[in-house]
């Protein structure tokens, strides 16, 4: 299971920055945004086998990745905009919008529906995440002066 676990972390870090390559991230952080797609990756990976439901794992690696994409922001002095995004994209419920339209296309309607309202829930809870996290004082995130 660890061994699982950890090759997961890996393709997701690859697979985020490489995505950070293709939403022309500067090179320098790349290694960056891959670290915060791996971290969240693990949160949600961990959250859900400890039964957790997709929708709240979603919210708790949405909030670390966004936590992480601020604090990560003022260390490197770049937008946090440049971190986040690219983070995010292993949380992304790319398969569950697939179903759904394939269900819809092939006249499963009820299935197509179900599949969308599950998805749904999970990017509502995505953007709750990162609407709780910006939330939080900016003042909280500055470097403090010597």
């Amino acid at each position: 299971m660890i061994e699982e676990l950890l090759f997961e972390i890996a393709a997701a870090f690859v697979g985020t920055a490489t995505f950070s390559v293709l939403f022309r991230v500067p090179g320098k952080m790349w290694a960056v945004c891959g670290i915060v797609g791996g971290a969240g990756w693990a949160i949600y990976a961990v959250a859900v086998e400890l039964g957790i439901s997709a929708a709240m794992a979603s919210f708790l690696a949405v909030a670390v990745i966004t936590l992480l994409a601020r604090i990560l922001a003022v260390v490197c002095k770049a937008p946090a905009n440049v971190i986040l995004i690219p983070g995010i994209f292993p949380i992304i419920p790319g398969i569950g919008i697939y179903n759904m339209i394939y269900e819809l296309f092939i006249g499963n309607t009820v299935q197509g529906l179900s599949g969308g309202f599950a998805v749904l829930k999970i990017i509502g809870a995505m953007v709750l995440g990162m609407v709780v996290v910006f939330s939080l004082p900016r003042s909280w995130f500055r470097k403090r002066r010597q």
